[in-house]
């Protein structure tokens, strides 16, 4: 184990080492024993020893142990060879270089290996009979206008067929929840999202819906089609090698808050979307598919709040559907007890 001095010597140190000396010195520990894998003492238990004799930040510590212990037994399981090893640290460079503001290619390699969902539901436990979550994905904009319920959320050019959206807000008995919240945000016709064109000036087939007192809530809206996550990448390529499409079923993100409840992300899907059984990202859900109905009666056009000339397509696709959050306290609670079980 070597002492600040001797780390501070020319003859055994080098200069850039010298250099970050003067803001800190690093704890150094004596090598005891040699690591070999197929011996009692592996490369495993070194790394797990360093960082257990070092590391002062509990969460850090074990996280890190616990990916090390997984990766390590990864590369033994499969028996990974440097040629694939090498092919997997070139595919993680290219993911991190071709990243961009609007198009993170590790989130979507997440996403792609249903890392993300998993994450979501660990960190979103629901008790039986709530609103199954998801992750927002890459549209979403915090410059959505705040709108009562009823109103339109599409400009009037926007290309797509008319649709009415009717939901309600409820807690698990039932109930309407008072004080809910309900942000939209969804592709129009084309599976083009307003911030994907390029003379974009003001949100559209997006909005902050303040629901009604009795958790009631509606909008008028474009039915969103289906559409391709980014797949000119890395990710894709990985899919493509996977046998898999990159293309999502056609949805809509919502984003329902309420005092005194969790958070719930999620996205509807309509039945007769194609692509809901290979959803690349893993976001969908049997729970959050729904059966939509079509409108024909113009008298039923104005009931549901769509005014002369306003309807696209001849006909209006009406979308019902109720969301159940629970209670923060009750996820609090699911969340301690999987915290118990796992570490049982």
């Amino acid at each position: 184990m070597a002492s600040e001095q001797q780390m501070k010597n020319p003859l055994l140190v080098g200069r850039a080492i010298r250099a970050q000396l003067e803001n800190e010195v690093p704890q150094d520990l004596p090598l005891e024993r040699d690591f070999r894998e197929d011996s009692d003492y592996t490369i495993t238990d070194h790394v797990q020893g360093l960082h257990k004799s070092l590391c002062k930040e509990p969460r850090t510590l074990e996280l890190v142990t616990s990916l090390v212990s997984h990766l390590h037994a990864f590369a033994r399981e499969t028996q990974l060879t440097h040629a694939e090893w090498t092919t997997a640290v070139k595919f993680l460079t290219r993911v991190g270089k071709e990243s961009t503001e609007y198009k993170n290619e590790f989130v979507l390699l997440s996403d792609c290996l249903g890392f993300s969902a998993l994450v979501d539901e660990i960190n979103h436990p629901k008790p039986p009979g709530c609103t199954d979550g998801c992750e927002p994905g890459p549209f979403y904009t915090e410059d959505a206008p705040v709108v009562p319920s009823g109103s339109s959320l599409a400009k009037s050019n926007t290309q797509g067929e008319s649709m009415a959206f009717v939901g309600t807000v409820k807690n698990l008995k039932g109930e309407g929840i008072k004080g809910a919240t309900v942000d939209v945000w969804q592709a129009d016709g084309d599976g083009v999202y307003d911030i994907q064109y390029p003379d974009r000036e003001e949100p559209n087939d997006r909005g902050k819906i303040l629901a009604n007192p009795d958790g009631t809530f509606s909008y008028r809206g474009i039915l969103p089609t289906a559409y391709p996550i980014p797949s000119d990448g890395p990710t894709g390529e990985l899919l493509h090698a996977l046998g898999r499409h990159p293309h999502r079923a056609s949805h809509i993100h919502f984003t329902v808050k309420a005092p005194g409840y969790d958070d719930l992300t999620t996205a509807l899907y309509p039945s007769h979307s194609p692509f809901l059984g290979t959803d690349p990202v893993f976001a969908t859900k049997k729970s959050l598919i729904c059966q939509l109905t079509e409108e024909s009666d113009r008298k039923r056009w104005a009931e549901l709040g769509f005014k002369e000339g306003e309807v696209h397509g001849g006909r209006v696709w009406v979308w019902k559907f109720d969301f159940v959050l629970p209670t923060a306290k009750q996820v609090e609670e699911l969340k301690q007890a999987r915290a118990k079980q796992s570490k049982a």
